[in-house]
């Protein structure tokens, strides 16, 4: 509304201004028509080409949508039982005990999204979102490596995993709210 209200302003001004011009000057106008006709296809072109652009991007999340929904889920679940291993393992080194009160594996559900978004909907996405994820496969794997052959701690392991689950997701609700269209709003 607001584009429409300067774009009436201005033509209404443009007017005025030509009518005054053109009476105390006497332009030919020949010129005069050509000119306008001139403007009006560029201004043309310039909505053509910001219709295109937003056409590309609402292909693009329709295409992503249910897939990056999914992997944002996902991985809010990981980071909420990412937080309940940490506080188990500061319960473990308090205590002695060890309370495991698990309801399913998100990691699982967590890695095979990942897995699938990478051998599957690579081609179909956003090359930094890729980049984003695969790097937090990789930091995955080499955490799993060190926990299972180099001893690395639980409690470490957990801390960094954490670290990085809260990267990618935010890094996925800054991109999927750019993407969707609703970062203005």
């Amino acid at each position: 509304m607001l584009n429409f209200t300067l774009g009436l302003i201005f033509g209404i001004t443009g007017t005025i201004w030509y009518l005054v011009f053109d009476l105390k000057f006497d332009f030919d106008s020949n010129i005069s028509v050509n000119f306008v006709i001139a403007c009006a296809t560029c201004i043309a072109t310039a909505i053509h080409f910001d219709s295109v652009s937003k056409q590309r991007k609402d292909r693009v999340w329709d295409i992503n949508k249910q897939v990056l929904l999914d992997l944002t889920y996902s991985l809010s679940e990981v980071i909420k039982e990412t937080e309940k291993e940490i506080a188990r393992e500061y319960q473990y080194m308090n205590e002695g005990e060890k309370i495991n009160d698990s309801k399913g594996n998100p990691f699982v559900n967590l890695t095979d999204k990942v897995d699938y978004i990478l051998n599957v909907y690579k081609p179909l996405m956003n090359k930094e979102l890729v980049n984003s994820i695969k790097h937090h496969n990789d930091i995955d794997i080499r955490i799993t490596h060190e926990v299972n052959n180099e001893g690395l701690e639980n409690l470490d392991a957990y801390l960094e995993m954490q670290k990085e689950h809260k990267k990618l997701h935010s890094f996925l609700i800054k991109f999927i709210s750019e993407v969707s269209g609703t970062k203005n709003t």
